[in-house]
């Protein structure tokens, strides 16, 4: 029995201190790139267009809202965690390109979407939800989408935004929110790595029932 509460014990301890999920983008359909976070999302800089792809990454994960987050339509309520991710589509100088319905699969729920047409609330979260090292250039015209039949999206409260974006100058960019997964307390890990030590040392100390009843019972007389 204190073999298996040991076991039970290294378990959840292994469990408790694996590295946290983060909300991230699983996986996009054809006609989008998964990248990582680039130095800069501004329409002119070379190096982060593409002339035939949509492209995303993930931005800051496991962020605790203090306040009430402006997205498309309302808010998502102070007291949530949540993780960013920005999607857009730049192509080189003024190359026309339209992609439709490209599906971005989260690996949680989708709360909500900046997309407003001068990027006043993706402008408005930079400082929250944006990556340090990437440069945001902040609001401009068109920054957002004109949202037509070519330029929109669906799929909130689900883990799959569908995007459609048209292109010349400047680009499209949107950020999507999504619901971040808890990081385990580090005081649950200690007392979990206590539960194992005791444990071992109890095991190590208790004598079994059976190496009692081994010894012999009518030893002779050795005299």
């Amino acid at each position: 029995m204190k073999k298996i509460l040991l076991f039970s014990a290294e378990v959840i301890l292994l469990c408790s201190t694996a590295v946290p999920a983060q909300a991230t983008i699983l996986n996009v359909s054809q006609g989008g790139q998964i990248i990582t976070a680039p130095s800069s999302v501004s329409y002119n800089f070379p190096g982060y267009e593409h002339p035939n792809f949509m492209l995303g990454f993930s931005e800051k994960q496991n962020v605790k809202l203090s306040s009430n987050l402006a997205i498309d339509g309302g808010f998502i309520a102070a007291g949530q965690l949540v993780s960013s991710h920005m999607i857009f589509l730049n192509t080189p100088g003024s190359r026309r390109l339209a992609l439709s319905n490209i599906n971005w699969t989260f690996d949680s729920t989708i709360l909500g979407v900046m997309s407003d047409g001068n990027g006043l609330l993706e402008a408005a979260s930079n400082t929250l939800l944006g990556v340090p090292h990437t440069f945001y250039p902040g609001s401009f015209t068109q920054r957002g989408l004109e949202w037509s039949r070519q330029e929109n999206y669906s799929g909130v409260g689900s883990n799959v935004l569908t995007v459609s974006m048209k292109t010349t100058t400047p680009g499209d960019w949107i950020r999507v929110v999504t619901q971040a997964k808890p990081i385990p307390e580090p005081t649950s890990t200690l007392g979990l790595l206590t539960i194992s030590l005791v444990a071992k040392a109890v095991l190590k100390r208790t004598r079994k029932p059976s190496d009692l009843t081994s010894l012999p019972q009518n030893s002779p007389d050795m005299r």
